[in-house]
């Protein structure tokens, strides 16, 4: 079952990668902060008719969990108004790079704290090296 899910993940990537493009296009054209708004709004329609033909969890919920969880959103949308500013500017590459090193940064500090009820994973130089190896990717890659 773990394969499934590393596939998921890769395809999540490959969503991640193709969206960075099209969305850096679409605020070229639009705007910025217009290509964010108009790329969330999509995928909240896209999920607005998900949740009511699969869903099947209680939306109602959402009041009485703790108010720090809906900063997901918040942090989405930051997410995609940096992608929609960056990719012109450094291309699609360099910023996806630049989101991984920040993705294995903050996952490894939350795994090592177990924070967000997570599991709790330490950080040992293993994972060091590779957070070290992709800044040195980094570097590499918008070297010009």
């Amino acid at each position: 079952m773990n394969w499934i899910m590393t596939l998921l993940a890769v395809i999540a990537g490959i969503s991640i990668g193709t969206q960075a493009g099209i969305n850096g296009g679409l605020g070229k054209k639009i705007g910025v902060i217009e290509g964010a708004f108009v790329s969330f709004a999509i995928g909240t329609l896209i999920l607005l008719v998900c949740t009511i033909f699969l869903g099947k969890g209680n939306l109602l919920n959402v009041f009485s969990v703790p108010k720090w969880q809906l900063t997901g959103g918040l942090l989405g949308a930051i997410y995609v108004l940096i992608m929609v500013l960056a990719v012109p500017k450094i291309g699609v590459a360099t910023t996806i790079v630049s989101v991984i090193l920040g993705q294995v940064l903050i996952s490894g500090v939350i795994d090592h704290f177990g924070l967000f009820g997570g599991k709790q994973i330490p950080f040992d130089w293993q994972r060091g090296v590779a957070a070290i190896l992709l800044g040195v990717s980094l570097f590499l890659m918008y070297k010009k």
